[in-house]
């Protein structure tokens, strides 16, 4: 991975910086001014609702902790806040960071050349498709250190930072093991996330997007612990999401979209800024593409039975990825990558 992320919770707990959302955030002995004020609590999650993705699979099992030596704090049983090495870590609210509105353009560091890794993943299980060694790597298995559910969706900043949706909540979550800290609950359920990049949505930081089944294109700003809710457009024409959308800076904004008649799923080109359908390219000849994501000039797509495909960004049309064994068993929801993945 060109640009690894930073364990959040050993960098804030170590007196160093962590970005999430294009946006750096002071270590707790530093004031700052912050939007993400949710104000986490530990209050039981409302009941998952029924929806699309919920026939393609089973709730996520427990997960097992992770392993890697930089990881999130928390964990499926709810930890105490230990860092890897055993010392205890200060108690971080994962909800004080900086507003986007208060960053200057100047103030983030951005990497050089292209942003993170191509992710895959179930509602139980994070991975990564290494495209060069042809293999799918496993991440690890969702922990959460407060109110667990299925993964519906992920999406990646232009830091490299992976943030993840289930039924009723959003999460940030580590890409060395899968370990998710709580940001805000979800007022509704969203089965499409994406992050569009920075100058499209806002000026100076990446805009948070969830694209309900209905196409409804919606901002998610997390604020007093729950997410604010900003419809900005939609795909329009009676199209519908299937199930995902990714947006990267140089290459554009897409998504996998379906008539409520039913039918395969097509391509379509989107405005990152309202949502609304630019182009239908074509008939992908697959149903229920739950994820989408685009690595080094290519369009994947992957499937809830299983399969990944990539798509011709031209025509739509799916092609089998027959050289990548998938994960036996696996029912795909959904796939991310960085707004940053082509470098710019």
């Amino acid at each position: 991975m060109p640009t690894p992320t930073r364990c959040a919770a050993a960098a804030l707990a170590a007196g160093l910086s962590v970005c999430l959302f294009g946006a750096c955030a002071a270590p707790p002995a530093v004031a700052t001014t912050s939007t993400f004020d949710a104000g986490a609590t530990g209050d039981a999650a409302a009941p998952e609702t029924a929806g699309a993705k919920d026939a393609a699979a089973t709730d996520a099992p427990d997960a097992a902790p992770g392993t890697a030596d930089a990881e999130l704090d928390g964990g499926a049983d709810g930890g105490d806040g230990a860092l890897a090495d055993g010392e205890p870590a200060q108690d971080i609210d994962w909800s004080e960071l900086l507003d986007p509105e208060d960053v200057a353009a100047g103030d983030i560091a951005e990497p050089k050349g292209p942003v993170g890794d191509l992710y895959a993943q179930s509602a139980e299980e994070l991975y990564k498709l290494d495209v060069a060694k042809k293999a799918f790597v496993l991440v690890g298995k969702w922990s959460f250190d407060k109110k667990a559910g299925s993964v519906t969706d992920i999406a990646v900043d232009g830091l490299g930072q992976l943030f993840a949706i289930t039924h009723t909540d959003l999460f940030v979550c580590s890409v060395a093991n899968a370990k998710c800290n709580w940001l805000a609950t979800m007022p509704e359920p969203y089965y499409g996330l994406t992050l569009v990049p920075k100058g499209t949505v806002e000026a100076n930081v990446d805009a948070m997007i969830g694209v309900s089944q209905d196409g409804d294109w919606t901002r998610v700003t997390p604020s007093g612990g729950t997410a604010k809710l900003t419809k900005l457009g939609s795909f329009g024409g009676g199209w519908l999401c299937s199930g995902d959308a990714f947006s990267v800076k140089g290459i554009g904004t897409f998504a996998t979209v379906k008539k409520a008649t039913g039918g395969n799923d097509s391509l379509a080109e989107v405005d990152p800024k309202t949502g609304k359908i630019v182009k239908i390219l074509g008939d992908t000849g697959v149903k229920q593409l739950f994820g989408l994501a685009w690595w080094d000039n290519v369009v994947y797509a992957f499937s809830t039975d299983g399969n990944a495909y990539t798509l011709d960004i031209a025509t739509g049309k799916a092609a089998l990825v027959a050289a990548i064994a998938t994960p036996k068993g696996i029912k795909w929801w959904g796939a991310g990558v960085s707004t940053r993945a082509a470098g710019q």
